[in-house]
């Protein structure tokens, strides 16, 4: 469905952010896109949606291509309207607007009746119906995360693109937002590229996952195994099979290390 091909990525012509990246989502899946601040995951989503001219950034080598299709050169809009929506970091949610006008805005570029997609969205989300006329700037963290994600799911995309879905959420509301995210997928069949650097989360419902370092895909395989990969474990999972020695220097030296860049 979404190839991106040794994709090079630059903001103001000068800073270079991604550096040949290459990755791949299949109709239907889910994709884990992983890496520190600053590794370029954000922008690899921004190149896909067409939303790096807001920032001044621009595809400068390299091709995404989305059902045989060249989008990179797309201006936002005409991706939207062929399937990809991106729902974008820290819950953009239209303040001044209530819950519901704020779903009827994720279908603008759609025609006809939104009843039907804003019930599916509540069914998805049954706390939005009860808030269906709160004004949207004084929902919590996770409601407003709810939010975001119902509106994309108006636009019913083929493909959604998720920034940091679970970005200030706590552990019980981060879970519940990825159950979600697994059943839309399951029941809407809408391929999924996931960045987070909640990597559990992330790998718990993803089918294949990417690690990025300094721009670049460093490490790529299917979720479970990225889960086991002991270098995965501990630099994104927070787990270590040094656990329980004593030699610091070891420890330290381990740290540093990463298998997949040498």
């Amino acid at each position: 469905m979404l190839v991106m091909n040794a994709v090079e990525v630059k903001y103001l012509d000068v800073i270079l952010v991604l550096r040949g990246v290459t990755l791949e989502v299949a109709d239907g899946k889910i994709v884990a896109l992983l890496g520190a601040n600053g590794a370029g995951k954000s922008s690899v989503l921004k190149a896909t949606s067409g939303l790096l001219a807001t920032e001044q950034g621009k595809v400068t080598d390299g091709s995404i291509v989305f059902n045989s299709v060249r989008i990179d050169r797309m201006m936002p809009e005409d991706i939207v309207r062929r399937g990809i929506v991106q729902v974008i970091e820290e819950r953009k949610v239209l303040e001044h607007l209530s819950v519901e006008q704020n779903l009827r805005g994720g279908a603008i570029l759609r025609k006809g009746e939104l009843r039907s997609d804003i019930n599916m969205v509540y069914d998805y989300f049954p706390r939005l119906k009860q808030l269906r006329h709160a004004t949207a700037g004084y929902l919590s963290g996770g409601e407003q995360q709810m939010l975001v994600v119902g509106r994309a799911m108006m636009a019913r995309p083929k493909l959604m693109l998720l920034d940091e879905p679970a970005m200030g959420l706590a552990p019980l509301l981060t879970k519940e937002i990825f159950e979600m995210l697994k059943r839309y997928n399951g029941e809407q069949k809408a391929a999924m590229l996931i960045v987070e650097q909640n990597a559990r989360a992330a790998l718990s419902i993803a089918e294949y996952g990417y690690v990025m370092e300094n721009g670049r895909v460093v490490l790529e395989a299917p979720a479970a195994k990225l889960a086991s990969n002991p270098d995965v474990k501990e630099f994104y999972l927070g787990l270590s099979e040094l656990e329980g020695k004593k030699n610091y220097r070891e420890v330290k030296h381990y740290r540093r290390r990463k298998r997949w860049l040498s």
